[in-house]
């Protein structure tokens, strides 16, 4: 009998490659069972759940990255970062500006966590010699 999971909050703390490999094994019986019209709900909502749970996990530290390639001098352009990230230019653009801010923030309110002032200036200022 299959663990009723419907909600990504049922699955346990596992690795990524755990998460990836779960969701792979329900996603390949549904994409199976859809062909012979037996496809189980149960593993319709693990599909659902998985994939609810990886996405968060997969993406959390996108921002990070991007700082990182705007300080590596990696950068011509905010197009490539949006076609990296499947998101319009102007998303990617928002998207860090206002992680930028949560960061700055963050930092405020916590004195340890997220970056200084000086840190946010310094991204501010790379993010806005970057080209349309």
């Amino acid at each position: 009998m299959m663990n009723q999971m419907r909600s990504p909050h049922d699955i346990p703390d596992q690795s990524m490659a755990g998460l990836v490999t779960r969701w792979s094994q329900a996603r390949s019986r549904t994409f199976l069972a859809a062909h012979s019209d037996e496809v189980s709900p149960e593993d319709l909502f693990l599909e659902l759940a998985y994939s609810a749970r990886i996405a968060p996990e997969a993406t959390s530290g996108r921002w990070c990255v991007v700082a990182d390639l705007l300080r590596s001098g990696a950068v011509d352009n905010w197009a490539q970062i949006g076609t990296a990230m499947a998101m319009a230019q102007t998303a990617a653009r928002d998207g860090f500006h206002a992680w930028i801010t949560s960061q700055r923030d963050l930092r405020r309110r916590t004195s340890t966590i997220g970056i200084t002032d000086a840190e946010a200036e310094e991204l501010f200022a790379l993010s806005e010699a970057v080209a349309w």
